[in-house]
């Protein structure tokens, strides 16, 4: 039974791999000849950032009552055994010096055993998280070398968990499903250094919750940004998402972290 219940957390505590905020197309460099307020003052501009994450998982968690909580520590290897796919995707519009940022993730990812003994056949756990956020930017300061945001927004949250024991001497099957949904507002800063040349560095930074949805929820993101071209931008960096929600006996209380890569198309 311990392999089975072992694959069981596995998925449990990988729902939250790819759930969290955003990653915030970086605004490109002004061009040489054209002033900041100068480029912020024509029309809006909108660009669309594409990325994936390698994260690790650590904290506690119990996501499918009536299974107990427990400590949680995985490798981005150990989640991607049962990781069946996804969709992701960040879009923001700029119009002067105001940013909407939209942002839709999609994940999946089932695990599945056999168990021993005759009373059961196997067992099967599908996890899915859907994670929605809108967001509000306001520049605060620009010049050639750096820009400040600073803004708010609010993220929603759905994990949705389903066991299925199957049938074994008895006859009989066990199937239990548990979901959960939460609204987190958020406040967020983000600045942007540009440090010669191509190249770039974006620091993000929030913090929410505040007991609206979950207890507590928090973000730092870096990337190192190369301007390939007048429409894509590369990033790579590092990313820490921290979530503490909990409601009865269903708790979710988990520290994601690891490398981040992204390419951001602007039109």
């Amino acid at each position: 039974m311990r392999p089975a219940v072992t694959a069981c957390r596995n998925v449990l505590f990988a729902v939250g791999l790819f759930a969290g905020l955003p990653v915030h197309a970086a605004d490109l460099p002004p061009a040489a000849s054209a002033p900041p307020s100068l480029v912020q003052s024509i029309g809006p501009s909108f660009s669309f950032t594409g990325y994936g994450w390698a994260s690790a998982l650590r904290g506690r968690a119990s996501t499918l009552p009536p299974l107990p909580a427990a400590d949680v520590g995985l490798s981005f290897g150990d989640i991607l055994e049962d990781f069946n796919g996804g969709l992701m995707g960040a879009a923001e519009m700029r119009l002067g010096n105001w940013g909407f940022i939209a942002d839709a993730m999609f994940t999946q990812v089932t695990s599945g055993a056999t168990l021993p003994g005759p009373y059961f056949s196997s067992v099967n756990l599908r996890s899915r998280t859907l994670t929605l956020q809108a967001s509000i930017l306001y520049r605060l300061h620009s010049d050639v070398t750096f820009d400040v945001d600073l803004g708010a927004g609010l993220r929603f949250w759905n994990l949705d968990n389903r066991l299925k024991i199957g049938r074994g001497a008895l006859n009989l099957a066990i199937e239990h499903s548990e979901a959960e949904s939460w609204l987190d507002p958020v406040v967020a800063a983000r600045l942007i250094a540009r440090v010669g040349g191509p190249w770039s560095v974006t620091l993000i930074g929030d913090v929410g919750g505040f007991d609206a949805g979950s207890r507590l929820t928090w973000q730092a993101l870096g990337t190192a940004n190369y301007h390939w071209s007048e429409s894509w931008t590369l990033h790579a960096g590092y990313r820490a998402l921290h979530v503490d929600y909990r409601n009865g006996p269903f708790l979710y209380d988990t520290t994601m972290h690891g490398p981040i890569l992204a390419a951001t198309y602007r039109f």
